[in-house]
């Protein structure tokens, strides 16, 4: 009872300078929701980190052939012509025969081809692929299937591709009605993929080109109908090249070490590789590393945030120290009647407690506006979460208490008798 006439006389004394009440809250008001949208901004980023490094598979290692820089040290067949680099069969079948915690190697071969449609042409990627490709990368179809066993086994003319190339070549109908000419080759659409949400880099770890459409086929069906031979024209001159496979997705077994196992297939393809024809990506090594760089931000943009919760803290203890001044004497009239010292400090710390607590409120009320702004007018997706909620509230409610103590103990401190004297 006691503590609650105290809540009731603290907001009393807050409504009767109602104005100033108001200008000393909004300090806080704007600090926590500084903090707030700093936290939600943070846990937004961090969600979006995970969401994608584990489209790419926490427990897959993915190797991509790349093209030495010095031309000489690529082999050259004399015959064709060809410029010979990257990943082999003969590595893909090292690497599962040798390496127990690999449960299986997946084997990507790329062909740049043009895509006809009517009067429409569009440059593609064509990607042979395994059925297990799509379950390992998380890739779900927005329509159809993806591919399967019996379209590999078969070397069936099939394809999966992306929503952003029926617009592209500005489709109306069906889509798994649709047969593509791919180069001189015709497939028929099984399945559409939803348009990527990969960001860069993760589009270059999968070899995946913003200036081409995805088609994806079956593995058998690209080396059979397409060949392992590409042919591009760079600087005025035709370039032959032949690349077995230009990426590689080992999946890694439950239990075993993603990052000890990366290390194996390293060494494998070091000895199998006279030149640096390849690169090894971790997704696994890729969110530790992005993870340890959040965890900064997680830091200090907090901390710039609190800046504005001080200066908000600073306001409180300013207003709460005029304010023991200007009731000198109905300090003096409570201990006169009998109050305590405790009394007097829990009255004046109650009122700094509320006058924070409202700031508080109306701080989480702001923070959530503005974090619902972000969301609207930006690409950024901030998440609140019931436990940034509770830590803004604990963050108002301490502040009151750490910058009202002063206050409280230096009305406490008066002198009764001096107290009533004073005019």
């Amino acid at each position: 009872m006691i503590l609650l006439e105290i809540l009731v006389e603290s907001l009393r004394n807050l409504w009767r300078h109602r104005m100033r009440s108001l200008l000393t809250a909004l300090g806080i008001m704007f600090g926590i929701a500084s903090v707030m949208a700093m936290i939600a901004t943070g846990e937004g980023a961090r969600r979006a980190i995970l969401a994608q490094i584990q489209q790419l598979g926490i427990r897959n290692i993915i190797i991509n052939a790349k093209k030495p820089p010095d031309d000489t040290s690529v082999k050259k067949s004399a015959e064709a012509h060809e410029l010979r680099y990257g990943l082999t069969f003969h590595d893909a079948r090292q690497i599962d025969a040798t390496l127990p915690a690999i449960d299986a190697v997946l084997q990507v071969h790329d062909a740049s081809r043009w895509i006809w449609l009517r009067s429409k042409r569009l440059d593609a990627k064509v990607r042979g692929v395994p059925a297990a490709y799509f379950h390992e990368l998380g890739l779900q179809p927005m329509l159809g299937r993806t591919l399967t066993e019996a379209d590999e086994g078969g070397c069936r003319r099939v394809c999966v591709v992306r929503a952003r190339l029926l617009d592209e070549i500005d489709y109306v109908g069906d889509p798994l009605q649709l047969d593509l000419r791919v180069g001189t080759e015709y497939v028929r659409v099984v399945g559409v993929l939803p348009d990527l949400s990969f960001q860069s880099p993760n589009k270059a770890v999968l070899g995946i080109d913003d200036r081409a459409q995805e088609v994806y086929v079956p593995f058998a069906t690209m080396v059979d109908r397409f060949g392992l031979s590409d042919t591009s024209d760079r600087a005025g001159s035709r370039e032959h090249t032949r690349v077995e496979l230009h990426q590689m997705v080992c999946t890694v077994a439950e239990g075993a070490d993603v990052l000890g196992t990366a290390k194996d297939v390293q060494a494998v393809l070091t000895k199998l590789h006279d030149k640096r024809d390849y690169e090894v990506v971790v997704p696994l090594e890729l969110l530790e590393s992005r993870q340890s760089t959040q965890r900064v931000f997680d830091i200090v943009l907090p901390i710039i945030a609190g800046i504005s919760l001080l200066v908000g803290g600073i306001g409180i203890l300013n207003i709460m120290l005029a304010s023991v001044t200007e009731r000198t004497r109905e300090i003096g009239i409570r201990r006169a009647i009998g109050a305590s010292r405790g009394d007097i400090t829990l009255q004046f710390l109650m009122e700094t407690v509320t006058l924070a607590a409202t700031g508080g409120v109306f701080g989480i009320l702001l923070g959530i506006s503005f974090v619902s702004a972000l969301r609207a007018f930006t690409d950024w997706q901030p998440a609140i979460t019931p436990g940034s909620v509770a830590l803004s509230m604990a963050v108002s409610c301490l502040t009151g208490i750490v910058f009202g103590i002063r206050p409280a103990q230096r009305a406490a401190a008066m002198d009764p008798i001096r107290a009533l004297r004073h005019e």
